[in-house]
């Protein structure tokens, strides 16, 4: 007779959960780098501008030239905040989707230990019971001679 966990289905259900969870959270972790890597992007091009801006008006730049670069730096910058608040917002997710990942992990860990102390004490009850069997069999060999 083998070992067999009566809540073998739960384990398997927790199972599931926690890699469903882990494919979520591993979406928001990607998510979040996509909308980082773009904020970055940004940033680093305002810089690039706003230097090259300054260079060119050391040399002279006509007025157009320059209200042409300021609509570019202030359309930037608010393509800067809006992907800041979506950078939060993802920053806010992914964490949501790790304590998840989390809970489900610890949930899923309580029943991998249930099953382990269960097949524990299985076995520790077969051995206890084999023994009982052969300190019968050899009471009987005993008392036979």
């Amino acid at each position: 007779m083998s070992f067999q966990f009566t809540l073998e289905k739960v384990l398997e259900v927790k199972d599931f959960e926690k890699s469903d969870a882990e494919l979520a959270y591993t979406e928001a972790v990607k998510n979040f780098e996509d909308v980082a890597t773009k904020l970055y992007n940004l940033l680093k091009r305002k810089e690039e501008l706003i230097a090259a801006n300054e260079k060119k008006l050391e040399k002279g730049l006509t007025i157009s030239v320059i209200q042409l670069n300021e609509k570019t730096i202030a359309y930037l910058q608010k393509e800067i905040d809006r992907l800041q608040s979506n950078t939060q917002d993802a920053r806010k997710k992914m964490n949501e989707k790790e304590r998840y990942l989390t809970y489900k992990s610890i949930d899923l860990r309580k029943y991998e230990k249930m099953k382990e102390i269960k097949q524990q004490q299985y076995t520790e009850n077969e051995k206890r019971t084999e023994q009982k069997f052969l300190d019968e069999v050899s009471v009987q060999q005993f008392v036979r001679r």
